[in-house]
């Protein structure tokens, strides 16, 4: 009887196993493609990106986009990531394609929310422990380069590179460099991406 029991236990147990192989392992494989609505970025040999919150009966994609309601040539975009990590980016007096130089940055001139559209810049926030450390933007250290366009859809494609410069100790630098595809018909921060 006790052999009987252990081997159920095994049946069951080998069948679970091989029931939850992660298909999302592999989502490229079950035509999830990141084409749209994305933001990421390599920063202290990591991935940074948005991340799915779930708490409180509240669920979002924390992707935030906002424009200049006076000026919808300008953009901000914040999200936060899993690693403890929130990205600050603001790109003013977009006109088309090609590259924007980055501004440099720093806490006295920016407020603790979005929405300054005051000037093109990258700024980290990275908690460890209990505080928060600020990574700034270096002026002349890199650009964002807008490969693709459109005022009236809402479309804003590109690439950045720069280096950041932690608050504390400004001689300690970190390269940052991303690719974004923001689509504001589509973007829906209730509805959990595929590669999330």
């Amino acid at each position: 009887m006790k052999n009987n029991m252990i081997l159920k236990t095994l049946i069951i147990c080998a069948f679970i196993a091989t029931s939850c192989n992660k298909d999302d392992d592999n989502k490229d494989d079950q035509g999830c493609i990141k084409d749209e609505n994305f933001f990421e970025a390599e920063f202290d040999g990591m991935i940074i990106e948005p991340r799915w919150i779930t708490g409180g009966g509240v669920s979002a994609y924390t992707l935030y986009v906002y424009r200049n309601n006076e000026d919808e040539n300008d953009w901000e975009v914040t999200f936060t990531s899993n690693n403890r990590i929130s990205l600050h980016f603001s790109l003013i007096n977009v006109d088309g394609t090609g590259n924007y130089p980055i501004d440099a940055a720093a806490s006295n001139e920016l407020p603790p929310t979005p929405f300054t559209f005051s000037k093109t810049y990258i700024y980290i926030e990275k908690i460890i422990d209990d505080s928060t450390i600020y990574y700034f933007s270096e002026e002349g250290t890199g650009d964002i380069e807008i490969t693709d366009y459109n005022i009236e859809d809402g479309i804003l494609i590109g690439t950045f590179n720069c280096e950041l410069y932690n608050s504390l100790d400004p001689s300690i630098i970190m390269p940052i460099s991303g690719e974004f595809n923001i689509n504001l018909s589509t973007l829906n921060i209730d509805k959990r991406p595929c590669w999330l």
